[in-house]
């Protein structure tokens, strides 16, 4: 098999969480998964284990709400397979055994598995927002997991099955299925399958699919076919910006760099890197976040949905930023950065995870939100009275009528393990700085092994062990993150950036991130945040919420000083001894009317604690802001 990137994922349950900021968030698993194995198990829900139980013949009932409901199940079941990987816990095991039939028992002779079709009168690919594809790529990487999790191949043969099913439909390339491949897991899950399997046909399907994006380019009545919302009115590698949809573009870019991984086709990196430029200058939020708007137009002209927006629009209250489409774009951040190894998309990677990526669930996993805005107003919600506002959030929800979005963040969280670390065939790489430890082994058969201890981002300290290393040592590389500009490696200044350093068992390395809170500005053209400022310390963005204004005036009535100074302090009113910022804002009261006299008035000042972003939304509801005007 060969392997154009300069680092490869690992394998499931070759590290491990063991304290810090992302072990705390999973201390309690067995609490969040028996929960969201309860919104599952809901009839209200849209989506649900019920319907593969009904497809078993072991429940009664009929198919309910959404179609894509298969893949967001897969999501939770590998969520909790992470978890298992590392815990071994039993009961974990026991669940995901419980359903492990209802799923083979759904799949039909052929290797077809779809119960949104199997349980209605709805026809195989004759609509691509069936969701056929994205169901069974979330099946595909559900069978390697949960063979890599427990040498269990039950889930594998489904996969594998499937997989031979979506060749011998696929591999001739069709014309009148051009267009399938709306939200393509399944570009990501063959290539899962192809790591694991070595199959050759599974790599050559999952570029297949890359390929079909913009081959079918006339245009229909449907939002997709030859159009801009399922990223298909130009081929992938002709393609300059990111748009439409911003899940199923995070997926296919991603799918592509997976492709690109194993193939080397330039062609494929140099449109993934052309439109992650894009994305990056034009398009994405501070927090990390990606698709801006709900319903929209392309700079092409065709209609889009949840998705990219025209370049500089990033709004604040009416933001969309899909929880899904943000770890999307997380998954893409990573895997440019294990084929380039270049920093950049290691610290944007860092940015998501650290703020939009995680917004999406309260603190305690147990409710959700599947837009992340950038503002709140309590006494102005945003109603999602017609299709330009869908979604919006208010509070977290349990149960919602599109739940993709907490299936994701278990399988992020549980996942983490896999995001903080890569490898290659000289040795181990750091992708994010965490409590974590990896043991694995290197392509010369020898052992490595490597430990982080940090309470990262709260703590600027980072210690990393080296417990294991051929005799002639290895390669560790890690990223000093650009927001760092006094960082020092024992003792030593260090520059941001990439590094590699040989390394040998029983060595220590000391890294210090000095973690200065720094006020940001947006660029002129983003008229939304022109003339405000935002507030950061490393890599967490921080907000501020009505609550924490010590006076009675509103967040509209503040403004921030450019020489604000800020004390830092522990968050106690919330979990994890989260590190808050207090400072003192000016005031400059608001009015009611669309427009009034402004008074020459910045006197008075008011003190305010800052909360980081992914932390919003956790006590009584209220206003929250990112930005600020300046002062």
């Amino acid at each position: 098999m060969k392997n154009f990137a300069q680092f490869s994922t690992i394998k499931t349950g070759e590290a491990k969480l063991t304290q810090g900021f992302w072990a705390s968030r999973v201390e309690n698993y067995m609490d969040i998964i028996h929960n969201l194995e309860s919104a599952l198990l809901n009839e209200e829900n849209a989506a649900r284990l019920l319907n593969f139980g009904i497809a078993a013949g072991e429940i009664e009932g009929e198919f309910y709400m959404n179609f894509w409901s298969d893949g967001d199940c897969y999501k939770f079941l590998e969520g909790c397979l992470n978890q298992y990987a590392t815990t071994k816990d039993a009961e974990i095991l026991e669940l995901v055994n419980k359903y492990i039939p209802w799923i083979e028992a759904s799949q039909e002779e052929d290797g077809y598995l779809g119960t949104q079709t199997l349980l209605t009168d709805r026809e195989r690919w004759v609509d691509i927002e069936t969701h056929e594809l994205y169901n069974m790529g979330h099946l595909h990487t559900l069978g390697c997991v949960h063979f890599e999790a427990t040498g269990d191949d039950r889930l594998l043969k489904v996969a594998l099955r499937n997989a031979d099913y979506l060749w011998n439909l696929f591999s001739d390339e069709p014309y009148e299925l051009a267009n399938f491949g709306f939200n393509p897991s399944q570009i990501m899950g063959l290539i899962d399958l192809y790591r694991i399997s070595k199959e050759e046909k599974y790599l050559e399907l999952a570029n297949l699919f890359v390929s079909m994006r913009g081959r079918k380019l006339e245009a229909n009545s449907d939002t997709h076919s030859g159009k801009d919302c399922s990223q298909n009115r130009v081929p992938l590698r002709e393609e300059t910006q990111a748009v439409g949809h911003a899940v199923t573009g995070a997926y296919l870019y991603a799918g592509a760099t997976d492709v690109y991984s194993h193939t080397g086709e330039e062609a494929l990196l140099n449109a993934s890197t052309r439109i992650w430029k894009d994305l990056i200058k034009r398009r994405i939020y501070i927090t990390g976040a990606i698709g801006p708007q709900y319903v929209g137009i392309s700079d092409r002209g065709d209609r889009v949905f949840e998705s990219f927006a025209s370049e500089y629009n990033l709004p604040h209250r009416v933001a969309y930023n899909e929880t899904c489409a943000n770890i999307a774009g997380a998954m893409w951040a990573k895997r440019m950065l294990q084929v380039t190894n270049e920093a950049e998309y290691g610290d944007w990677f860092e940015t998501i995870m650290f703020n939009s990526g995680i917004s999406g669930s309260s603190l305690d996993m147990k409710s959700y939100f599947y837009s992340n805005p950038a503002a709140h107003r309590k006494c102005n919600h945003i109603e999602p009275t017609f299709e330009q506002f869908s979604h919006v959030p208010n509070k977290r929800f349990f149960t919602f009528d599109c739940w993709c979005c907490p299936p994701q963040l278990l399988r992020t969280y549980t996942g983490m393990p896999k995001f903080i670390y890569s490898k290659n065939d000289k040795g181990i790489a750091i992708n994010l700085f965490a409590g974590c430890d990896i043991k694995t082994t290197l392509a010369n058969g020898s052992a490595a092994e490597v430990s982080m201890v940090t309470n990262y981002p709260w703590s600027d300290s980072v210690v990393i062990n080296i417990d294991d290393a051929p005799q002639e040592g290895m390669e560790l590389t890690f990223r000093i993150p650009a927001w760092c500009s006094e960082a020092t490696l024992n003792g030593q200044a260090i520059a941001a950036g990439m590094h590699t350093k040989l390394v040998t068992k029983g060595e220590t390395l000391s890294i210090i991130l000095p973690m200065k809170v720094e006020l940001y500005g947006a660029n002129p053209l983003l008229e939304q945040s022109n003339g405000m400022v935002a507030v950061k310390r490393g890599p967490i963005v921080y907000c501020l919420e009505g609550t924490d204004i010590s006076d009675e005036y509103t967040i509209d009535d503040l403004t921030m000083p450019i020489n604000a100074k800020f004390t830092e302090t522990t968050i106690d009113d919330l979990p994890y001894q989260m590190v808050g910022l207090e400072t003192t804002m000016k005031v400059r009261p608001s009015e009611d009317t669309l427009y009034y006299k402004v008074k020459d008035d910045l006197d008075n000042e008011v003190k305010v604690r800052m909360i980081p972003y992914f932390s919003w939304a956790n006590r009584e509801e209220q206003d929250m802001s990112i930005w600020f005007p300046r002062t």
